[in-house]
């Protein structure tokens, strides 16, 4: 089983100009509205690829509902903690000609002690030793990694797995805590944000990276996303350079979650470590065809044969 934790969900505002000037005026080619959040997204990715997630969090006010009856409509199974206060809406900005997106994040609702309590609790019941817990994004104010941590850890005492997307400054927090996610998925620049550096540059210094979070951190399985690079994993399995099908880039909105769901229905569905990185890398390029953060299922197993995850080296022992 698969459940996909979406602490600080939105209604995602997309917005589409030709050509994206600063400080100027832009025109609008379109707008689509979406429901969102990663771990939404994630639930709703593998809802497409063929395997059924539970999508849970928090959920305030009215848009705290459209994503709950979104979710029921397209047969996806929710468990939502209702809390005060209004669901967020982001907006994204997508430039047609480069293909690039510029987000505007809110901090999304105030959610409580008790909030939190009352979602562990809830997970606590659900989660056992087949059950893969998936972390994914941002957390709403006060904005305290400590509820990650605790969801991580309560994985762990239940038998279960855990995978974690976030950003540099919180999975530093998981990591300080001293608790270990059983994957850690990251893209380059939260990477960098992590190290506290600007950026990482060439693919090797993203490799290099990759090794060095592995070793200090003790996460089984860690994966970095590099876009249209692919994406580079190191575990005790080896280490991975994964390449990406060619495709068209319509929008890259989306593509990471689609990636993660990929992995999830590898793991999930008992496949070589090889295979689950390879049908990730697939998942985040379907993602790339269309305008939303979703991929079609018919896209990913198109593009599967055209995605390579290549082993570098021997298996990596920690100590």
């Amino acid at each position: 089983m698969i459940i996909a934790v979406a602490l600080n969900p939105a209604i995602d505002q997309t917005v589409e100009v030709d050509h994206f000037h600063e400080a100027d005026t832009n025109r609008v080619l379109g707008i689509r509205y979406d429901i969102g959040g990663k771990g939404i997204n994630v639930a709703r990715a593998l809802k497409e690829i063929g395997c059924e997630a539970l999508a849970t969090g928090f959920a305030a006010g009215q848009r705290g509902r459209m994503i709950e009856d979104q979710l029921l409509d397209d047969g996806i199974g929710c468990d939502f903690v209702d809390v005060p206060g209004e669901t967020r809406t982001n907006i994204t900005i997508l430039d047609r000609s480069t293909h690039r997106h510029t987000q505007l994040a809110l901090a999304g609702p105030f959610v409580s002690d008790a909030a939190g309590i009352a979602l562990r609790e809830r997970l606590r019941r659900r989660v056992r030793a087949s059950t893969w817990l998936v972390l994914a994004g941002s957390i709403p104010p006060p904005g305290d990694a400590a509820l990650y941590v605790e969801l991580i850890r309560m994985a762990e005492e239940r038998g279960g797995c855990s995978a974690l997307d976030a950003d540099g400054p919180i999975v530093e927090a998981v990591l300080a805590s001293g608790v270990r996610p059983t994957l850690l998925k990251i893209n380059a620049d939260e990477l960098a944000r992590l190290r506290h550096e600007p950026a990482l540059g060439e693919p090797a210094a993203a490799l290099e990276a990759a090794r060095q979070l592995h070793a200090r951190s003790h996460v089984e399985r860690v994966v970095v996303t590099l876009g249209a690079g692919g994406a580079i994993a190191v575990s005790a399995e080896g280490e991975f350079i994964v390449a990406s099908p060619d495709v068209d880039v319509i929008s890259a909105v989306g593509a990471g979650d689609a990636f993660m769901a990929g992995l999830m229905y590898g793991l999930v569905k008992q496949q070589p470590w090889a295979h689950a990185l390879e049908l990730a890398a697939s998942a985040g390029a379907a993602a790339c065809l269309t305008r939303g953060p979703l991929c079609e299922g018919a896209d990913v197993w198109r593009l599967l044969p055209g995605a390579h995850a290549e082993r570098l080296a021997a298996p990596v022992v920690v100590g």
